[in-house]
C-alpha cells in the first residue's frame, strides 16, 4: 500500500522558525530588522495582498507592531499599499535582493543547460532547489513546454520531509545536522506523525547511498512521480538538491530510476566542484 500525503502547509513550515529567544537575547541581534523580514517572507506566491491583521497571523507579530513595518517598508518602496484594499503586496523592487544572489550563483548557472535539456527530452520537470527553514526553494526551475499540471517556478518552496528534492538534501547533510531536522519535524508534526514519516525518509537516504538518488511517488501531490539527487560541496558543507518529476502518466518509474536518476546523478557529480 503506498504512503498517504503527509500534509505539510507553507504555514507549518514557518511556525517552528520564528524568532528564537537565543537570538531575542543577543545584543548584537536587531529584532526589528528580522522581524521586517518575516513579514516580507509572509507573501507566498498566489497569497495576493495581505492586510495588517493577516499579516500579524502569519508572523506571530503583534499588530501594532506588523502595521509600523508595513509603513516602513512602503516607504522603503519593498511593499505598496493598496488603499482601497487596506492591504499591502510586494513591489518589483524585492526582486533586486534575490537576483544579485542567482546572478552570482555559479552552479546554477552552469547547472542550467543540462537541466534544460533533461527536461525538454523527456517532459519532465528538472528543479535546483536550496534549504529554506524546514522547506526547499527552488533556485532554478526547466519546466517541458508539454508539461501543464504542476508547474514549478523559480522561488516556489515545497516541504523537505515529503518531498523527492528534500529528502535529496537530507541525505547528502552531515548526520548531526540531520538530527537537528528530524527533531524539528518532530515538534511540529508530533512524535507519532513523524516517526511513521521518518521511515520513509530514512529509505529515501538509503536509496542515495546505494544508487545515487531517491525515488518518491504519491506523496507531496497524489499522481506525482520523481527522483531526487543530492548536491553537495566536497566538504559538505553547501548542500542542495536536484530533482527531476512529472505526473505518473507523463513518466513510469521505470524511466525514472532506470535512466532519469542516474543521469541526474552524474549531473550532480559533475558540479559538485562548483559549489563553495
Amino acid at each position: 500500500m503506498k504512503p498517504s500525503p503527509t500534509p505539510l502547509a507553507d504555514d507549518y513550515l514557518d511556525k517552528d522558525d520564528e524568532i528564537s529567544p537565543d537570538a531575542s537575547a543577543d545584543r548584537k541581534f536587531i529584532t526589528a530588522l528580522a522581524r521586517g523580514f518575516e513579514v516580507l517572507r509572509a507573501f507566498k506566491p498566489g497569497s495576493g495582498a495581505l492586510g495588517n491583521q493577516e499579516l500579524s497571523r502569519l508572523t506571530g507579530i503583534p499588530k501594532a507592531t506588523v502595521s509600523r513595518l508595513t509603513h516602513t517598508l512602503s516607504e522603503l518602496g519593498y511593499l505598496r499599499h493598496l488603499k482601497a484594499e487596506g492591504k499591502y503586496e510586494p513591489t518589483e523592487s524585492i526582486l533586486a535582493l534575490g537576483y544579485a544572489v542567482l546572478s552570482n550563483m555559479l552552479v546554477r548557472q552552469i547547472a542550467h543547460d543540462p537541466m534544460m535539456e533533461l527536461a525538454m527530452q523527456h517532459k519532465v520537470s528538472v528543479g535546483l532547489a536550496s534549504r529554506d527553514r524546514l522547506s526547499m526553494i527552488f533556485v532554478d526551475v526547466c519546466n517541458s513546454r508539454s508539461l501543464g499540471t504542476l508547474r514549478l517556478e523559480i522561488g516556489s518552496r515545497v516541504p523537505m520531509p515529503n518531498t523527492a528534492v528534500g529528502r535529496a538534501f537530507l541525505a547528502g547533510v552531515q548526520e548531526q545536522e540531520r538530527d537537528f531536522f528530524y527533531e524539528r519535524f518532530a515538534q511540529r508534526l508530533g512524535r507519532s506523525e513523524w516517526s511513521t514519516l521518518k521511515g520513509r525518509v530514512e529509505e529515501a537516504i538509503a536509496q542515495v547511498e546505494d544508487r545515487g538518488f531517491c525515488y518518491l511517488e504519491d506523496e507531496w501531490h497524489h499522481g506525482m512521480r520523481a527522483v531526487g539527487t543530492p548536491l553537495a560541496s566536497m566538504d559538505r558543507q553547501t548542500v542542495m538538491g536536484m530533482m527531476c518529476g512529472a505526473p505518473a502518466f507523463v513518466v513510469d518509474r521505470e524511466q525514472l530510476e532506470g535512466e532519469l536518476g542516474p543521469r541526474l546523478a552524474y549531473l550532480c557529480r559533475s558540479l559538485a566542484p562548483m559549489l563553495r
